[in-house]
């Protein structure tokens, strides 16, 4: 008796690439810097929560007049009032690896 096809529970990069409509690269960087729910490597292999990748995306949907403008320099949404030092931080290693990219010529 054949045994029935089953849909492993958990998906590599390239499926999650193309669900989440952005380069390889970019979703284990998002995965490296703990952005993607559940996403985990095992073996050294990224692999991701399919339903949760899914969730991940319909929570980021929004009506365009309930969005807030956008920084232009970094594409996240502007806050008023001063950073957060955590802000600060994040943005400072941002620039920080801007700049080391750049020296690099990538």
């Amino acid at each position: 008796m054949a045994r029935p096809h089953v849909q492993p529970e958990r998906i590599r990069a390239d499926k999650a690439a193309t669900i989440l409509g952005v380069e390889i690269r970019t979703v284990q960087a998002l995965a490296l810097r703990g952005e993607l729910p559940n996403a985990a490597k095992i073996g050294g292999v990224w692999t991701f929560d399919e339903t949760a990748l899914r969730n991940y995306i319909k929570e980021r949907i929004q009506c365009p007049r309930d969005r807030k403008p956008l920084n232009t320099h970094t594409g996240e949404a502007m806050s008023s009032g001063r950073a957060s030092p955590l802000q600060a931080r994040n943005a400072e290693k941002v620039w920080q690896q801007t700049l080391r990219e750049l020296r690099r010529g990538s």
